[in-house]
């Protein structure tokens, strides 16, 4: 009997490259519990790259309490049901001050508007300059593996 495969994809949108390095993390949790991950940035996505995965994983900046344009215009132009048929969906955001929780609500809100029915909860992580320059001066990597134990949550639940 063979084993099956799970595929997945990360799609998101980074305006400073803090989100796609958060996704670049999330895809190794992923990957270390043998899923086969796909990531692409919102711009360059189109609705097949959709089809045919187990999990997918949508991420955004924070703009002022909501999700990025780019983010937003995309998952609205989704087909009704485009996610009915994906076994797992998530989201995470990085944001600088304030506004995960609403943002991280409009885009759950989309997503079930658009067939998904298994949401795995959000994970948002503050991602500003001083946080970053912090890490780097003590070498922390606390941020590093909470993206990497979310992969790994996501592809386990």
């Amino acid at each position: 009997m063979g084993f099956i495969v799970m595929q997945a994809l990360i799609l998101y949108y980074s305006g400073t490259g803090r989100t796609a390095l958060a996704a670049q993390f999330i895809k190794k949790g992923l990957e270390s519990e043998d899923v086969v991950v796909t990531s692409i940035n919102v711009h360059k996505a189109q609705l097949e790259d959709l089809q045919n995965k187990d999990i997918i994983i949508f991420g955004t900046p924070v703009h002022f309490g909501s999700p990025s344009m780019p983010l937003r215009r995309f998952l609205n132009n989704l087909p009704e049901n485009a996610l009915a048929n994906t076994k797992r969906v998530s989201v995470f955001m990085t944001y600088l001050l304030w506004g995960a929780e609403p943002a991280m609500a409009t885009v759950e809100e989309i997503l079930e508007d658009k067939g998904a029915t298994n949401i795995i909860p959000g994970l948002a992580r503050r991602a500003g300059f001083l946080r970053s320059l912090l890490s780097v001066i003590t070498g922390s990597t606390e941020d590093e593996e909470a993206w990497i134990n979310f992969g790994k949550l996501i592809a386990t639940s």
